[in-house]
């Protein structure tokens, strides 16, 4: 069964929102869903990076303005 969480970084600036992205990609089990979301644009890229490196995969990833979206599958 696949679980699909939400995470709202809203307000966070770096490293925060990488650091709660790690976090719950480690608690999660392979093929679950992640989205998160927030506004500090940068932050959006810096959490692409990071799942890119490690691994899991990118399903869908948005920046407008400040805000970022992406969806995030686990390995």
């Amino acid at each position: 069964m696949v679980e699909s969480r939400k995470l709202d970084c809203s307000g966070l600036v770096c490293p925060m929102p990488v650091a709660k992205t790690k976090r719950q990609l480690l608690e999660m089990k392979s093929g679950d869903i992640l989205e998160v979301t927030g506004d500090y644009g940068e932050a959006g890229e810096n959490i692409k990076r990071y799942v890119n490196k490690h691994g899991d995969e990118i399903l869908d990833f948005k920046i407008e303005g400040e805000n970022f979206y992406l969806k995030i599958k686990k390995a």
